[in-house]
């Protein structure tokens, strides 16, 4: 008991019928997709029970390489967030359809596992080039294999004998994109791991019905995938909220909880040291009150007790100035947002990207919309507005600019240099103007998210590390984050997660329907350009 245990220079906790779990562990993240840097990541998740993540940096390293990720780990060794990072292969995500800011070959690759806390290879997202068996992929995958490297896989909606084919590649273990049930199931008989996402999107296949289904679940993991907004995470929690979420859905409590640690654990061999409650391992211990709503009562890391109120403003690392100074942009003008169209005067069909809310995914629609003096006109009536994408490294000066559905931007402009996967600089907007202003804004500051409109600034969130993220503490950064929000509800906005719309679903080149790039419209499925105009 408390009262006969001797704890010399420490504290007893009292838990008070709590429930006791291993630490959390994140299955597959990336920091920049929270606009938060390592720090104040770990002050957003320690005290919600994520004490260890297995993050992919290929945000960071589509700016600025493998060098994006030898400062990432700089900043790691600050925080008490266990970290593995894996090494992304694929950078860009597409490289025949977008610009980076730099490219990941094989000798980056083989740089990159030299890199503190570097663990494996990051999640293989051109499903297209491993299934053409490109050479410089199959150089990276076969070099993994040689080390018995475990490889991270990306392959939504792949089924078949295209999933066979990239199964076959070997080192790729895991997929967390699967769309369906049915699909999971797939996947999991070919003997990949399977990693179900929750966060701040809907997710369409239920974690209850593919769980449920299963006679051995060892091989399903839990993760967030950086697709939770810093909001959701202070308020609603991190890897907890995923645990809520798939419980809610009918997932075994006790299941749950080991696909958020053990399973984890045992998938990216690191068992012998976090996963579990035993003798011999961290005592990264978490105290929840129950095992439905997974809130914390206590988090432990390494034995030390982490909360709110641990000094995560003294861990601060600064990153050089290369790293502050990635937006290489010219100033732009309202006349690099015109679209012109094949008619002088009239109407023409137009191929649309079309938002499907809380998700990553779109859709592809066709509209008539109208051609003034030889310019095609966006209609906020009917909610078709303009959307651009600008290469922002100065390597080729590449832009394009289409049409979107369901933004529901009335007038003004939202945008910000975070495009995934290139980070490249996207603006969605019903004024040509106000697109303009968003851009110079960005361009001006070394990053950020701006809304304008009627040739105002009405929001902005400056990202200067790398374009991509912040090293302000998180409630600083939530309480930006709701005054940009409310500045795009006054402009129409309505979606749920606009930052995760405009920086996940019109861009990422790798996740269906169709997506814009700066160097066009893509369908993603057979990855190649289509035109804007049918």
């Amino acid at each position: 008991t408390p009262s006969s245990t001797s704890v010399p220079n420490g504290e007893v906790f009292d838990a008070q019928g709590a429930y006791l779990l291993p630490g959390l562990i994140d299955a597959h993240t990336h920091f920049e997709m929270s606009m938060m840097s390592a720090v104040p990541f770990a002050e957003a998740v320690i005290p919600q029970g994520t004490t260890a993540a297995i993050v992919d940096p290929h945000d960071i390293c589509n700016v600025m390489g493998v060098e994006g990720m030898k400062l990432l780990a700089e900043e790691v060794k600050c925080i008490p967030l266990k970290t593995f990072l894996m090494v992304p292969p694929c950078v860009p995500s597409s490289p025949r359809l977008e610009d980076a800011g730099a490219e990941m070959t094989l000798e980056d690759v083989r740089e990159g596992m030299k890199v503190p806390f570097a663990w494996g290879i990051a999640e293989t997202m051109d499903f297209a080039r491993v299934l053409e068996r490109e050479p410089e992929i199959m150089r990276i995958l076969s070099w993994a294999r040689e080390r018995g490297l475990l490889v991270d896989g990306h392959c939504p909606d792949l089924r078949g004998d295209r999933l066979q084919a990239y199964a076959l590649t070997g080192p790729i273990r895991t997929d967390h994109e699967s769309i369906t049930v049915e699909e999971m199931r797939e996947k999991y008989r070919l003997g990949m791991k399977v990693i179900i996402r929750r966060g701040s999107l809907s997710e369409p296949a239920s974690a209850g019905d593919f769980v449920n289904s299963l006679d051995d679940t060892s091989n399903v993991l839990l993760s967030t995938d950086g697709c939770i907004t810093v909001g959701d995470m202070l308020e609603k929690g991190h890897m907890n909220y995923a645990l809520r979420a798939v419980v809610a859905e009918g997932v075994d409590p006790i299941t749950a909880v080991k696909m958020a640690t053990i399973n984890v654990a045992r998938a990216y061999g690191f068992d012998h040291w976090i996963g579990m409650v035993a003798p011999g391992r961290c005592a990264d211990l978490v105290f929840v009150e129950d095992l439905k709503d997974f809130k914390v009562k206590a988090v432990f890391v390494d034995g030390k007790r982490i909360s709110a109120a641990t000094s995560f403003h003294l861990m601060r690392y600064a990153y050089p100035s290369r790293a502050l100074n990635t937006v290489r942009l010219s100033a732009v003008s309202p006349d690099d947002f015109r679209i012109e169209a094949p008619v002088k005067e009239g109407m023409v069909r137009v191929r649309v990207i079309s938002i499907v809310d809380g998700t990553l995914a779109t859709g592809q629609e066709i509209h008539e919309m109208e051609v003034k003096q030889g310019l095609l006109q966006a209609d906020t009536s009917r909610d078709l507005l303009k959307v651009a994408v600008f290469e922002r490294y100065g390597r080729t000066g590449t832009r394009c600019v289409g049409i979107v559905g369901g933004f529901g931007l009335r007038k003004g402009a939202f945008g910000g240099s975070v495009g995934q996967d290139t980070q490249n600089v996207v603006v969605v907007g019903a004024d040509d103007a106000d697109m303009a202003l968003v851009v110079n804004t960005i361009r001006n500051q070394q990053g950020g998210l701006v809304v304008a409109a009627g040739g105002r600034v009405l929001a902005n969130i400056k990202l200067p590390i790398a374009g991509i993220m912040t090293d302000e503490n998180p409630f600083a950064l939530r309480k930006q984050v709701v005054e940009l929000n409310e500045a795009l509800r006054s402009l129409g906005c309505l979606l749920s997660n606009p930052f995760l719309t405009l920086s996940l679903q019109l861009t990422l080149a790798v996740i269906p329907e169709i997506k814009i790039t700066n160097r066009g419209l893509v369908d993603v499925a057979s990855a190649r350009f289509i035109p804007l105009f049918c």
